[in-house]
């Protein structure tokens, strides 16, 4: 220390003040940068998380205030859903479910006069995991159609099936002739959507 203050004695008097001017500026950026920069940081920080707080805690008052309404809300959704699970095809197994969707399809047809002479699954798409929802198709043909009005029929008890929900797509008509229905052949798909309760 005592050479410290012997060196620091042989410099000028303009030199001693810059020198100590230098120190003092060191030493307040060293107190910012270890104490006051972090201390501000955290307070800011800590205010940031309060009034992320403030704002979870007015959302939850809110919904607090509005419980009833959320509740009826809820409420009626379930029973829309329990009403509207009902139109779904449920069986144990995806399988099961597009045997089901032909077996439909065939009934209908017979219904009406008609007679389903092909159809191929194909592929599911999962719509949801819990409850297991699955949508299916099968593509489906009837060949030999004698009467457009059979075909109506058919088509309208697939559109307005009050048993099940059943979407009918990419109905294609083939004839033999320009206007003639006679023999025409019909292909498309019907899509429904299935309940299952074993997953594949």
């Amino acid at each position: 220390m005592g050479r410290f203050l012997e060196l620091f004695g042989r410099f000028k008097v303009r030199e001693r003040v810059l020198l100590v001017l230098a120190l003092i500026v060191l030493f307040y950026i060293g107190i910012d940068r270890v104490l006051i920069a972090p201390f501000f940081k955290s307070i800011n920080e800590t205010k940031e998380r309060l009034e992320a707080q403030e704002h979870l805690l007015k959302k939850y008052y809110s919904f607090v205030a509005n419980k009833k309404q959320y509740e009826a809300r809820v409420k009626d959704l379930e029973q829309y859903y329990t009403e509207f699970q009902g139109k779904f095809l449920s069986e144990e197994t995806e399988e099961l479910a597009s045997a089901k969707l032909q077996e439909i399809v065939n009934n209908l047809a017979s219904k009406n006069g008609l007679v389903v002479s092909r159809s191929t699954a194909l592929k599911k798409e999962i719509i949801n995991k819990k409850p297991y929802l699955i949508v299916l198709s099968i593509n489906f043909e009837i060949n030999d159609l004698d009467n457009s009005q059979k075909l109506q029929n058919f088509l309208y008890d697939i559109e307005y099936n009050n048993d099940k929900l059943l979407f009918i797509d990419n109905l294609r008509i083939k004839t033999l002739g320009l206007n003639v229905v006679k023999g025409a052949t019909v292909s498309s798909t019907l899509t429904a959507i299935a309940s299952i309760e074993k997953k594949s």
